[in-house]
């Protein structure tokens, strides 16, 4: 099983996104949904799905908020100091729980938080805090795969985004017509095509290849 990035990041990681997203509701006040969403809209996001040291261990969760609002333009210097608390608050573990699912299934935190809401994750807290990061990471693999049924593969919705025909994706792409309605009803695997068939259908899309493969929620042993 291939993590999101080095293991020897993770406790860093999980302990700054936890105290970011504590210091962004409990001490600034902010709503924990919007901060959420401006995470993923910035580049920040990506470098932390990617481990950048610089990121997941080289800043605590204040810096990176204060990063953030930077970011979006607004004075940092007007941002409260964090609070000591002798108890971990309900976005403390939010954070803390995101980090751990988003390394190990490697997903991108936009992905992430497609599946399981912040709000969502919030009222998960009781009584999920007392699981282990492993059993909730479990239950979000079983809520993502009943949500992955119930919504248009990437194929489709890069297709129907073109307004193009399943068949007139298969001859301009010249990806037989059979499989593009195989891959679009999962009946068939895209992470698994061949190359060529990949760059092929992205090319008629125009997007990346990894933009039409299909996240993993398989959570298989970890060396």
């Amino acid at each position: 099983m291939m993590c999101a990035y080095d293991r020897l990041y993770l406790a860093d990681a999980m302990a700054v996104l936890a105290e970011f997203f504590e210091y962004a509701v409990d001490d600034y006040g902010a709503e924990g949904d919007e901060v959420s969403d401006l995470f993923c809209m910035s580049p920040l996001s990506d470098m932390f799905a990617k481990g950048n040291p610089s990121v997941v261990s080289g800043l605590s969760g204040p810096e990176l908020f204060a990063r953030l609002t930077r970011e979006l333009g607004y004075d940092d210097a007007a941002l409260p100091k964090p609070l000591f608390r002798f108890e971990k608050t309900p976005h403390y573990w939010v954070g803390w729980v995101a980090a751990y699912i988003q390394w190990r299934l490697a997903l991108s935190f936009d992905e992430l938080f497609r599946v399981m809401p912040y709000d969502e994750l919030v009222a998960r807290y009781h009584p999920w805090h007392e699981a282990s990061e492993e059993r909730f990471c479990e239950l979000f693999a079983e809520v993502a795969r009943d949500n992955e049924a119930r919504v248009p593969t990437r194929l489709a919705a890069s297709r129907s985004a073109l307004r193009l025909s399943q068949r007139e994706l298969a001859h301009r792409s010249r990806v037989g017509l059979r499989s593009v309605q195989m891959y679009e009803q999962r009946r068939k695997d895209i992470n698994k095509a061949q190359a060529q068939t990949l760059q092929s259908l992205a090319r008629v899309l125009h997007c990346a290849i990894e933009d039409l493969m299909e996240p993993v929620f398989t959570l298989d042993e970890v060396a």
